[in-house]
């Protein structure tokens, strides 16, 4: 096996992973109701959270095992979903399905929010609003992502 090789069976193992923790946190989103209380509230609140960033996390992964340049500037976290919805000729197929962009779209502002709103209480109907979001978004980003991890597995 070449240190390509086992640099693209790493990169899968740690592609398969991430999803793994991501579709576990959708669970985890839809496992409770938001509008019990503050606890429940809080733990779909962090179940979001963890699963946008296990997202992301794959698309930047995913982006350094092709030697794509690295990110930078303000606004890099939606040029990362804006490119993964695109394919790059040569390079990869599309990551993110076009149904599901707009959906990972909410859900990284809702993380941006999460991540500054000190001090605010949570909304459990807009909490409720993007733990479907994030099933949705899943289930339709599951079929590409499984598709493409096949794809470097087999190259």
């Amino acid at each position: 096996m070449s240190p390509l090789d086992v640099r693209v069976v790493a990169l899968v193992a740690e592609l398969e992973r991430d999803w793994k923790r991501v579709r576990l946190q959708s669970e985890r989103a839809q496992s409770v109701d938001p509008r019990q209380g503050g606890p429940e509230a809080a733990y779909v609140a962090l179940a979001l959270d963890h699963a946008y960033q296990g997202f992301e996390q794959i698309l930047l992964r995913l982006e350094r095992g092709l030697g794509l340049p690295e990110r930078s500037g303000a606004s890099w976290q939606r040029a990362l979903l804006t490119d993964a919805a695109m394919a790059l000729p040569n390079v990869r197929p599309a990551v993110l399905p076009a149904p599901a962009e707009r959906e990972w779209e909410h859900l990284l502002g809702f993380r941006h929010f999460l991540r500054h709103a000190y001090g605010t209480d949570l909304d459990p109907i807009r909490l409720a609003r993007n733990a479907d979001r994030l099933e949705r978004a899943v289930a339709a980003t599951d079929p590409v992502l499984q598709e493409l991890l096949e794809a470097l597995a087999t190259e």
